[in-house]
């Protein structure tokens, strides 16, 4: 390999594993000490980097939120949205009713694993600061529209049961299906992973399909 090729590669590693470990310690600490309590500082001597990376790398704190938040739905960094990877378009085109409101009960459940704590520090924080509560609505929002595209699935197909429209599905898995339900059962009732994926998928059926789809 070139030389110069390596190096760029090497400090590319680098750079990344700071990222990373930065975002780890703030996630930490946002966790333990709140979003307002936590400062830049603080997350800098976590990480065990200097300040001024921190500044350099994110600029401030709610930079350094949004992109928990992105890379903590998908589990990731490479900046590929839920809808395009490959476990929601197996759910989204899954042509069994009930079988497609498991997969996205597992779904939801990684998502929940990945994030309720931070969800949690998200909508704390949406209440003193505009920008995080902006940054709160879009998550939201985007939720909303990515659960949608499965009530859809289902509209098409006649699976949804009697009386129940497209949008109403949406909202009813929207308000079901999300990080904070996660974090009441798994990481306050001490529910196992396992015991709420089920207990999602049975509550979606229930609610959607009605008499247990097909």
């Amino acid at each position: 390999m070139d030389p110069a090729v390596k190096s760029a590669s090497r400090r590319a590693r680098k750079a990344a594993a700071t990222r990373s470990r930065v975002l780890d310690a703030a996630e930490a600490l946002f966790v333990r000490d709140g979003y307002a309590a936590t400062t830049m500082t603080s997350i800098a001597e976590s990480a065990d980097v200097a300040v001024q990376t921190v500044y350099a790398v994110f600029g401030n704190k709610r930079t350094i939120i949004a992109e928990l938040l992105a890379t903590r739905v998908v589990g990731d960094d490479e900046g590929r949205p839920l809808v395009e990877r490959a476990d929601w378009q197996e759910a989204e085109h899954e042509p069994d009713a009930r079988r497609q409101l498991a997969l996205l009960a597992g779904i939801a459940t990684r998502i929940g694993g990945r994030m309720g704590a931070l969800y949690e520090v998200l909508a704390g924080a949406a209440s003193s600061d505009r920008e995080v509560a902006a940054l709160y609505r879009r998550q939201q929002q985007a939720r909303h529209r990515d659960q949608r595209r499965i009530a859809r699935a289902l509209a098409d197909r006649g699976a949804l049961r009697s009386g129940l429209s497209e949008a109403r599905a949406t909202d009813i898995m929207w308000a079901i299906a999300n990080p904070t339900m996660h974090r009441q059962l798994v990481d306050v009732r001490k529910w196992s992973d396992d015991e709420y994926e089920r207990w999602l998928a049975d509550v979606l059926v229930g609610a959607l399909l009605g008499d247990g789809g097909a």
